[in-house]
């Protein structure tokens, strides 16, 4: 018989380990959100992984946001997909962590600015994180992100997909369809009072990019998933503008992954073989600060295999400050640029010089610095697979469009094999940068002011299973 004929795929639907019939919040008893998957005898098509939920946001109390008059902002890029703060996973059977990412909202925010076009994110991930992306298609047509955030079309269109129900529904109720930004009860002409907007988002671990990962050989996975403070989750500073009683909620949170299970040769096979070698794709987060106008960073590395790094900043000021949008990709006013490996230029012999005027304040200065962008988003894709409206001066944007702007640093340590370079020793950067006040009103060129610098390294790690544990290679 034909081993392929008698295999079946099926969705799993897993809801949390530690359920919560009151949901979960970072402001409850459960800011924390646990899955556990079997060690089954399947493979797992983690890209196709969802977890699931429906969201609940209010401003104070049971006061839902009013999408006008309040501003009430959540990054336009990400939205449902920035709840998640870090995530870790770890192997059921034999308690190995597989991977651990600290800062996943920053990672979100490079992954779709680097990734998705405007139209793919008013499109496609619209589905999933119900948002609406920074860019637009044509740059002629009207202004891009130059008035205040409460008056601005995108973040209008944005907050009415964070305006939900105020009030914490329960049974049947709860179940009822989103009103499409109206907060009220039953609004004259329409059906049913405003409810919850549901979500259905991808994990961009480098663990969920793997379509084939044998259940039974990882011993099954924990899944760890800490939620985000809503003061780094919401910004504005005018009339509305979150303060520390605004907070959001979860319910009816579940995790779906797609399962192939094994025809009963294979899983014969696979029983006779007491030694087994596994491979993952794997983010390693390090979090660092810029606080001189010419630093040099560090980071002592022990990887397989490693692919490429990604790169980006804010000010330290905007870290849990609603005042301040804190998924944005700011440039920090990079001069020079040069990445080394153990001291030697690497992987490019190179020092990268903006071509900019240096006399132009970080206030008033573009993002589009096309040697450094391009090797940013080498990182993540070939460039010739670069969509042209992902780098447009339109989509990309100066400091007069913080909010919509794209920026960040990268490289790809193995852009012709694809199969990673093996690194022990140390990654570092040589950054000559101008730091320049943007926080204060008006912003003062005088000044400096720390940023935070925030890296992602991607590798494939191998491990060796045996019946006593998981061993890296």
């Amino acid at each position: 018989m034909n081993g392929v004929a008698v295999q079946q795929k099926r969705f799993i639907k897993l809801t949390p380990s530690n359920n919560s019939s009151n949901g979960y919040s970072p402001e409850s008893s459960q800011p924390i959100i646990r899955f556990s998957v079997a060690d089954t005898m399947a493979t797992a098509n983690m890209v196709d992984a969802r977890i699931n939920f429906r969201l609940r946001v209010v401003t104070s109390g049971t006061n839902a946001v009013a999408p006008i008059a309040d501003d009430f902002n959540i990054d336009k890029c990400l939205n449902g997909c920035s709840v998640l703060d870090q995530v870790i996973i770890s192997s059921r059977r034999y308690g190995n962590q597989i991977e651990a990412v600290h800062n996943l909202g920053r990672l979100n925010s490079s992954w779709y600015s680097g990734l998705y076009s405007p139209k793919q994110m008013s499109a496609n991930v619209n589905l999933n994180c119900r948002s609406i992306g920074k860019g637009r298609y044509n740059g002629m047509n009207n202004a891009v992100g130059m008035g205040t955030t409460l008056a601005d079309n995108y973040n209008k269109l944005q907050r009415k997909y964070i305006t939900t129900s105020g009030v914490a529904l329960d049974g049947i109720s709860h179940k009822q369809g989103w009103n499409q930004g109206k907060n009220s009860d039953a609004l004259s002409g329409s059906t049913q009072a405003a409810g919850y907007l549901d979500f259905s988002i991808p994990l961009h671990l480098g663990f969920f990019q793997n379509t084939d990962v044998n259940l039974n050989q990882v011993g099954g996975l924990e899944i760890t998933c800490y939620l985000a403070q809503t003061r780094s989750l919401f910004y504005g500073t005018l009339a509305g503008a979150p303060t520390s009683a605004a907070t959001y909620n979860l319910v009816d949170v579940n995790l779906t992954i797609p399962l192939l299970y094994y025809s009963p040769q294979e899983i014969q096979q696979q029983l006779s073989q007491p030694q087994s070698i596994v491979s993952f794709m794997s983010w390693t987060s390090i979090y660092s600060v810029l606080d001189s106008t010419f630093t040099s960073i560090a980071h002592r590395l022990s990887l397989k295999g490693l692919l490429s790094s990604i790169h980006n900043t804010q000010p330290t000021q905007s870290i849990n400050n609603t005042k301040k949008n804190n998924h944005a990709l700011i440039n920090s006013g990079i001069e020079q640029l040069t990445f080394l490996r153990d001291g030697v230029k690497n992987p490019y012999e190179k020092t990268m010089i903006p071509t900019q005027l240096n006399a132009l304040t970080l206030a008033n200065k573009s993002c589009t610095s096309p040697e450094i962008l391009n090797e940013y988003l080498s990182a993540y894709r070939p460039a010739r697979d670069i969509l042209y409206t992902q780098v447009i001066p339109e989509n990309l944007n100066g400091r007069n469009g913080i909010e919509q702007g794209v920026f960040g640093i990268g490289a790809n340590y193995d852009p012709s094999s694809g199969a990673g370079v093996d690194i022990s020793g140390t990654i570092s950067y040589d950054i000559q940068t101008k730091l320049q006040d943007i926080n204060t009103s008006p912003s003062n060129p005088l000044l400096t002011e720390p940023y935070a610098f925030y890296s992602y390294y991607l590798s494939r790690q191998d491990y060796v299973v045996t019946p006593q544990g998981m061993s890296p290679v």
